[in-house]
């Protein structure tokens, strides 16, 4: 009988460096997203003046654009604090996000698809880092949904 000449891989995922790292690299992207809508928050606000013969209905729905844009940017910015103070604990991370975060302002969706981009957006060239950031992306969204399902309205209200 021959010994097989393939030689044996064993693939256990992403070190702890390429962990850190790629955790390093999903907060900095979900910042540069928050900063987006803050941005857009910011230009929405500015823009308010211009509605000032235009209907209440009109108005108000720019307010709430920016009110809403400002709390996504905030949320983002407390889920890339949280997925750096617990580095290689996506799930204790995504578990104290939805704790801090106020409910009918956001929506899981809202949340978990600005996480998404930020996942695919990495600035590195480092390639276990970016896969670690789409593992840690996919487990912090997996754990927000579920945490988020627990914390949800006694009408079973997701926020969708």
């Amino acid at each position: 009988m021959e010994d097989d000449p393939r030689p044996e891989f064993d693939f256990t995922g992403p070190g702890p460096q390429d962990t850190a790292n790629g955790t390093a690299i999903l907060a900095a992207a979900l910042v540069r997203e928050a900063q987006s809508l803050a941005q857009a928050a910011a230009g929405l606000s500015a823009t308010l003046g211009v509605f000032e013969g235009e209907d209440a209905v009109t108005r108000g729905m720019m307010q709430a654009g920016t009110r809403e844009a400002a709390a996504l940017a905030a949320a983002l910015v407390l889920a890339a604090r949280y997925l750096l103070r617990f580095t290689g604990d996506a799930p204790r991370a995504a578990q104290r996000t939805v704790a801090r975060l106020p409910r009918g302002a956001l929506s899981v969706g809202e949340v978990v698809g600005h996480l998404r981009a930020a996942a695919l957006a990495p600035v590195t060239d480092d390639g276990a880092a970016r896969i670690a950031a789409a593992s840690i992306a996919e487990t912090f969204a997996s754990a927000f949904e579920a945490a988020w399902d627990r914390v949800a309205p006694a009408g079973g209200a997701k926020g969708n």
